[in-house]
């Protein structure tokens, strides 16, 4: 039961339950993130940080970028991740957030995926 009220605690909240959402059906990176809600980068971690704790989360690091996506075990045997899906749906919020979110992520891969570097080269690692 300790485990249920924690779950629910760390997706009580709005932000969290839009990181979620944006995770859904895509691994993400930590700066994706926090481009899609406008929040500060220390903001952000803690919310992920929450969510990754509460065992909702995966990370994968590469190097010095972290990327996000919805842990394959909680999706698999938490009836509460079909439901989110099914509730939240329709949200106008979360409608806004995969737009910008989109455009986002087209862009990063115009912009921010591939930086020139002092020598004229370019990294394809996002962030």
């Amino acid at each position: 039961m300790k485990h249920t009220l924690n779950t629910l605690k760390v997706l009580g909240e709005e932000t969290r339950l839009r990181i979620f959402m944006a995770l859904v059906d895509q691994e993400l990176c930590v700066c994706q993130i926090v481009s899609m809600l406008g929040l500060a980068a220390s903001t952000t971690s803690k919310h992920l940080a929450l969510m990754y704790q509460a065992g909702i989360i995966e990370q994968r690091k590469d190097g010095r970028w972290a990327y996000y996506s919805i842990a394959s075990d909680w999706k698999a045997k938490n009836k509460l991740h079909k439901w989110l899906l099914e509730e939240l749906a329709t949200s106008d919020k979360i409608k806004a957030d995969r737009i910008k979110l989109a455009e986002s992520l087209r862009q990063w891969a115009k912009q921010v995926c591939s930086p020139v570097d002092k020598d004229g080269m370019t990294d394809e690692k996002c962030c």
